[in-house]
């Protein structure tokens, strides 16, 4: 049994020297592909630092994020396949729980934000397909390699949602996605509001994708706007800002 774990990068060398040290604690059955999207701040030249044995794959493609996540899995021999985000961590248990669930098609895990930021609370606003959440993000997302081979890879015409999508592109094929809370990863979010405000805005942008290819309305989290009204409405406008006018040539 072998399990790739996959991820994407650009200009995250801080973030990533965290994740690639909690990495190195998995066993030899997992390998590392790490695909960079020709960063500047010294990010791959890290990443190749401490790529040591043929079990830790690390290249550059340009490109979103489908983009490098598909190369990634063309990189990768695992027969499960695992996306993580740069700004992540995996927790001591987390090889454990995986293993634990590795018979699943398609396997979400918790992902336990960093305290200390004004929005670590703020929760995933969902989307649902047939009755399905389809909102997992692929981080901390566990796909078998021949779901994907019969659904196909990420849609590389989407700036972001592309993982939204390839949920629901399941969905659509009758697998389902598996939640375990006990397969759990630290992540790192956005640290200045400027920034949050900024994914806010990408992500409109994906969630407009994805109402053209699906038919899917996207909405808001209540309970978001009750806990942090300014924070959560100002990104809502962000967003409603990626939605209209984002991303159209």
């Amino acid at each position: 049994m072998e399990i790739s774990v996959l991820v994407t990068v650009k200009n995250d060398i801080e973030n990533m020297k965290l994740l690639v040290s909690s990495l190195k604690t998995l066993g030899k059955d997992f390998e590392i592909v790490v695909v960079d999207a020709y960063s500047t701040d010294g990010t791959y030249e890290f990443i190749k630092s401490e790529a040591d044995g043929e079990r830790f794959i690390v290249s550059q493609i340009e490109g979103k994020r489908a983009v490098g996540r598909n190369e990634c899995i063309r990189l990768s021999h695992g027969d499960k396949l695992v996306f993580l985000d740069s700004d992540s961590e995996i927790t001591p248990g987390w090889e454990t729980a995986l293993k634990g669930q590795i018979s699943r098609e398609i396997l979400a895990g918790k992902i336990v934000q960093e305290l200390g930021s004004r929005w670590s609370d703020l929760e995933r606003v969902p989307m649902y397909y047939k009755g399905k959440d389809v909102t997992f993000p692929s981080n901390n997302l566990m796909y078998s390699r021949n779901v994907i081979d019969k659904i196909g890879r990420f849609d590389e015409r989407f700036h972001t949602a592309e993982d939204i999508d390839l949920n629901i592109r399941a969905v659509e094929m009758g697998y389902e996605i598996f939640y375990d809370e006990g397969v759990v990863i630290f992540h790192h979010p956005r640290k200045s509001y400027v920034s949050m405000l900024k994914q806010s805005y990408s992500n409109g942008i994906g969630r407009r994708l994805i109402m053209e290819k699906w038919g899917i309305k996207s909405s808001f989290n209540t309970s978001n706007l009750r806990r942090h009204p300014f924070i959560e409405s100002t990104r809502l406008i962000s967003g409603m800002l990626g939605y209209t006018i984002g991303g159209r040539n």
